[in-house]
């Protein structure tokens, strides 16, 4: 008799478990996936394959909108520009989703990706002006400098070269570009050196993202706190951050002030409350300044 109800439990477990995480209950295009893999076999992640190509080829089959199931996450990718541009630009009315959150959350917990309601309505109202047109179009003179700058390192080689990593140089542009806007740093990607510390730390940090989005999250913060590389690159990465608060928190008030209105890293530091325990103990509607991100990193290191 015990053998069999333990055979009916365990009957009755797998049919919840293919019904709860592996049967799409959305009307959206989808292809076939494993029972315990989803599509991740037909990806090919594990293979090395890029989450880029990966939505690229999906959205060939099925079409601007299309579920992708990688294990037990489930996510729908919008691909459409107009679709995106419009979320994005209405980042306050649709709030991050649970898979995205839930993944960044174990890298950088706190951090504004992983953010939702007044939390995000808080952090994001210091850092996403910094972002409007009107600022990135006072640094569009960097931007033209930098390309051109990688414009002329492909125009050095040899007319018989062939790039086969131009997203990879595409990245390390954005790269370059985001920490002169945001941080005032130079982190040398375009020199095609792969020198600075950093740019690697944060490259091998980020990486990481991939193993994430198919792993359960006990399993992937088990992998982060336990990989000595991944230990490197995270303190790393707090030591550079820490090194620019302390060059911001040198900097006199007034070009602080002036800095914040152009400069993330001056940003956040000027939203740093005189009180942060204070601050802390108010409720999330109250609250003011302070953007979790800086923090993000102590506090994984120290978990």
């Amino acid at each position: 008799m015990f053998v069999v109800l333990t055979f009916v439990f365990v009957c009755l477990l797998v049919l919840y478990v293919k019904y709860k995480y592996f049967t799409s209950h959305r009307s959206i295009p989808s292809l076939p996936g494993h029972f315990l893999f989803g599509n991740l076999l037909q990806t090919g992640l594990l293979y090395g394959a890029a989450l880029p190509q990966v939505y690229a080829s999906f959205k060939n089959k099925l079409g601007d909108i299309y579920e992708l199931k990688l294990g037990f996450l489930h996510g729908i990718i919008v691909s459409d520009i107009d679709d995106v541009q419009h979320i994005f630009s209405h980042r306050l009315i649709y709030d991050q989703s649970n898979w995205v959150a839930e993944i960044f959350n174990v890298l950088v917990p706190e951090s504004l990706i992983t953010l939702k309601g007044a939390k995000f309505k808080r952090h994001g109202s210091i850092t996403m002006p910094l972002f409007r047109h009107g600022k990135i179009r006072s640094n569009f003179d960097l931007i033209i400098n930098c390309t051109d700058e990688l414009l002329n390192n492909w125009r050095s080689n040899s007319s018989d070269h062939i790039h086969c990593d131009i997203l990879q140089q595409c990245q390390n542009l954005l790269l370059e570009i985001f920490g002169f806007i945001g941080f005032d740093y130079d982190f040398d990607t375009l020199s095609g050196t792969n020198y600075n510390e950093l740019a690697q730390a944060l490259k091998t940090y980020v990486d990481t993202m991939g193993l994430g989005s198919y792993l359960p999250n006990f399993l992937f913060n088990a992998y982060l706190k336990l990989s000595p590389k991944c230990r490197r690159a995270r303190t790393t990465i707090k030591r550079h951050l820490y090194q620019m608060m302390e060059q911001e928190l040198n900097e006199t008030p007034e070009s602080r002030a002036q800095r914040k209105k152009t400069s993330l890293i001056a940003s956040l530091v000027a939203s740093l409350q005189t009180d942060e325990q204070a601050e802390e103990r108010k409720s999330e509607e109250e609250r003011k300044g302070k953007c979790n991100f800086i923090y993000s990193f102590e506090r994984t290191s120290d978990s």
